[in-house]
């Protein structure tokens, strides 16, 4: 039994991409030769590599062309009969990009296994991954759960001891294994989060107030883009409009609070 990996049995690849040299001599071509190789049709084995016949024919041409020695040699015959076969220097070069292709994915596997075995930068390079169009997705992990009748509240930890609650149904905590313990990302949409600088003595009803420090606001031609450091280290950013900016007399170092509902959360769960 082989020992050798391929992509497919490495869990979780983060680093992956195919052997490519200069000039064009890339995997096609080779899938192209070693097609050439067992099949012995020009036309066959460009179909089986999706090429057209004239596509196969130039790559093959300028392969020749280019090499010391011929690569692909071909009997009379014409486009539907006919043999074409490997030459001696063609055999000897699909097998040494095979053999240095095999080193590629020990390489990648390698690689990829150093980021296996460094947490952070295994769990960055997953989420970085992620695209989704909220401006907010912060990470961390479920800290209590409390079910109700319909909707369940979950408390998310993030970084240094800051937590947020979202409200989502009871069935999509169960479908996505929403537990404690749970690693999760928290999306809320920048224009669902609330600016307070000054309660004035109100207490107020949304469940996520998240105090910390304006770090940046970027106005533009009516909305602006408020982005509030919390102590622990995450960032929440909210759209609020430019005359709502100047109201409240934002301006950087300022002491802000973020607030927002916990049916504005969004929670997913990283795929297995």
């Amino acid at each position: 039994m082989s020992s050798k990996s391929t992509p497919s049995e490495t869990p979780n690849r983060l680093i992956d991409g195919d052997l490519r040299l200069i000039g064009g001599l890339d995997n096609k071509l080779f899938r192209l030769l070693a097609a050439v190789d067992r099949i012995g049709s020009i036309n066959q084995a460009a179909k089986s590599v999706g090429l057209s016949y004239k596509g196969a024919w130039e790559m093959i041409e300028r392969a020749n062309n280019l090499s010391p020695r011929v690569l692909v040699a071909t009997a009379i015959g014409g486009r539907h009969g006919g043999g074409t076969q490997l030459t001696p220097a063609g055999k000897a070069l699909l097998d040494l990009f095979q053999r240095m292709q095999e080193e590629h994915r020990h390489f990648l596997d390698r690689l990829n296994q150093q980021l296996a075995d460094n947490p952070d930068f295994f769990h960055l390079f997953r989420r970085l991954i992620m695209q989704a169009s909220a401006r907010n997705q912060l990470f961390g992990q479920v800290t209590s759960v409390r079910a109700g009748g319909v909707y369940s509240e979950v408390v998310v930890g993030l970084k240094g001891g800051d937590s947020l609650v979202a409200s989502v149904t009871n069935e999509s905590a169960a479908s996505l294994g929403i537990a404690p313990g749970a690693d999760v990302i928290a999306l809320i949409k920048a224009p669902l989060v609330i600016i307070v600088k000054d309660f004035g003595g109100y207490r107020l009803s949304a469940r996520n107030q998240l105090k910390g420090t304006v770090t940046r606001i970027q106005k533009g031609a009516v909305n602006a883009e408020v982005v509030i450091q919390l102590p622990g280290g995450d960032s929440i950013a909210a759209s609020i409009t430019n005359d709502s900016v100047d109201a409240l007399g934002l301006k950087d170092g300022d002491s802000a609070t973020a607030l927002f509902k916990a049916g504005s959360v969004i929670l997913g769960v990283a795929t297995k």
